[in-house]
């Protein structure tokens, strides 16, 4: 019995486990928009433009390690969520990106707002699938869900004509397709078990694809189990905990000089779940690409990316838990007697960088005295999302995670994510505190989501950093051309004023005396927040002031 187009649509959703999609309504999706009424059970959040919607989605697919769905309308919003496109890509999250289209009697014709997506996103996307016939509508759906989440996890797009979703179908509804799961072979096991027991300075970087209590909590057995010291990679902090004895510290982008040395004397690398990109590797120099300094263990779920830029002395395109069990199932054994001594050698060099030494400036707060402070009221289970800039290099290095937590971060350093990923943590894991770290250059490219935030009841927190300048871009600035200043000073609204504009409570630091008592009563708020800090634009990060890079 035929049933309209966009029913079988969104039931297919619904039996994939849908719960939360994110859009901004068109006119080329409409009956969709219509069918949602039918499944209670899915929420449909109105989101304020779709590049927000897209980056809400890529949010949702790192907290629920799950496809998220974004549901856009062709043409200019297909264009402004291209961004969102990127980030997934770049960042090997899965997501569903359902885009309208015109009317297939209409195509070819280059009729209003259509676009040939195959062509347009061919280049970050795993997949485009048009759906042509309405009789492959939920086969298409199913294909999408399956494609994002195989192998290396990315966005699919998926093309709906308009008149295909206000006509019917025969299709019958498919749910999920049983995802596989790889595991090492035994000789690969048995090789990487060798290699663990007889290195004397092992060094884990653990990346993105270690997801979930379950295989979060087993990294901590394999670190404790083989005496192991385990560092995490760019805006992936959380996986290990910061507090840990084991804990090695952060390989962000420009990682300390006194740790990444000592890092450099590994005898073995062991990166799991981790992609290798020029950020963490700084700049494919640690480890060294093509081929490392040291030998490496590569554990990523796809083949094809273990060996594309690095040549591993073991490459497993597996599961990283997968690989994590089949360790813990071998026999640790006895290790060189100088690992113990190596592990405390790492711990104790990322203690120190972590340790805030309060210093001030003169042109405005050191923003590392906000981090400080909010290191004091951050809930065990709380979400942190940045957005990308210099002003994010102080969380990253002084604010302490654990496991429970979730850092959402784009790796590939897109502008625009933290406060669209703050209000998916929201409304996808909800009850969650959550705090968004977030410059003025980027709080003003997605910042108005703050009303999908303020409109959904989402307690978010939002500090902005307010140096008057696109900081990251001026820090380029001050090492190529010092002392000549042009493109990066930006006229500022009152941020506290603007908070309030959207309903939310409204504070501005302009002093570090006012840190603490602002920071305590905005993280004790029951409702969103905004808190704007005045920050020193010399202090541009931990390790660097733009005085001194130009005195150079």
């Amino acid at each position: 019995m035929s049933k309209p187009a966009a029913h079988v649509l969104a039931a297919t959703l619904d039996a994939h486990g849908v719960d939360v999609a994110y859009c901004v309504p068109g006119e080329s999706y409409l009956p969709l928009t219509d069918a949602f009424l039918d499944f209670p059970k899915m929420k449909l959040v109105v989101c304020r433009h779709e590049g927000g919607a897209g980056l809400m989605a890529v949010a949702h697919a790192r907290l629920r390690n799950e496809p998220g769905v974004c549901i856009i309308s062709r043409g200019p919003g297909a264009m402004n969520t291209a961004i969102a496109l990127h980030v997934a890509y770049h960042d090997a999250e899965p997501v569903v990106f359902l885009v309208g289209q015109a009317d297939l009697n209409e195509l070819g014709r280059m009729t209003l707002q259509e676009m040939n997506y195959s062509k347009t996103f061919s280049d970050t996307a795993k997949m485009v699938i048009e759906v042509v016939d309405s009789s492959q509508i939920s086969e298409s759906v199913a294909r999408a869900f399956h494609v994002a989440q195989s192998g290396t996890p990315g966005p699919v797009v998926v093309v709906l004509p308009e008149d295909l979703l206000y006509g019917d179908t025969d299709a019958e509804i498919l749910g999920p397709r049983a995802k596989a799961i790889t595991a090492p072979s035994p000789d690969d096991a048995a090789r990487a078990l060798d290699m663990l027991r007889s290195a004397e300075r092992p060094l884990v970087i653990a990346g993105g694809r270690m997801h979930g209590q379950a295989a979060l909590g087993d990294l901590t057995k394999l670190a404790e189990t083989f005496d192991l010291p385990v560092s995490v990679s760019q805006r992936r902090f959380h996986v290990f905990d910061s507090r840990h004895p084991n804990s090695a510290g952060r390989l962000a982008n420009r990682a300390p000089a006194e740790l990444l040395n000592i890092m450099r004397e590994s005898d073995l690398l062991v990166v799991i779940g981790e992609r290798i990109g020029p950020s963490m590797s700084q700049g494919y120099t640690f480890p060294r690409a093509p081929i490392p300094d040291q030998p490496m263990i590569h554990v990523w779920p796809d083949p094809v990316e273990v060996g594309r830029v690095y040549e591993p002395t073991l490459g497993l395109g597996c599961d990283p838990h997968e690989f994590i069990k089949a360790m813990l199932a071998g026999r640790a054994g006895t290790f060189p007697s100088g690992r113990k001594a190596w592990v405390k050698r790492l711990n104790g060099a990322h203690r120190s960088v972590m340790e805030w030494d309060p210093v001030s400036a003169n042109d405005g707060v050191v923003f590392g005295h906000v981090t400080a402070a909010i290191n004091k009221h951050l809930a065990p289970n709380a979400v942190v999302t940045t957005d990308a800039g210099n002003f994010s290099s102080w969380p990253a290095r002084f604010l302490h995670l654990g496991q429970e937590n979730l850092f959402i971060g784009a790796t590939v350093g897109a502008m625009g994510p933290g406060v669209p990923s703050g209000v998916a943590a929201g409304l996808s894991s909800p009850g969650r505190q959550i705090v968004v770290f977030v410059g003025d250059g980027g709080v003003m490219m997605t910042g108005n989501e703050l009303a999908t935030a303020v409109q959904y009841g989402v307690p978010i927190k939002i500090f902005v950093a307010n140096n008057s300048a696109y900081g990251t871009i001026r820090m380029h600035q001050a090492k190529a051309f010092p002392g000549r200043v042009n493109a990066t000073a930006l006229q500022n609204p009152d941020f506290k004023a603007w908070g309030e504009a959207f309903g939310a409570k409204g504070y501005c630091i302009e002093t570090e005396g006012e840190v603490e008592q602002v920071v305590a009563e905005a993280m004790a708020h029951d409702g969103p927040v905004v808190v704007e800090t005045r920050i020193s634009l010399n202090h541009i990060s931990p390790a660097a002031r733009i005085d001194e890079i130009e005195s150079r």
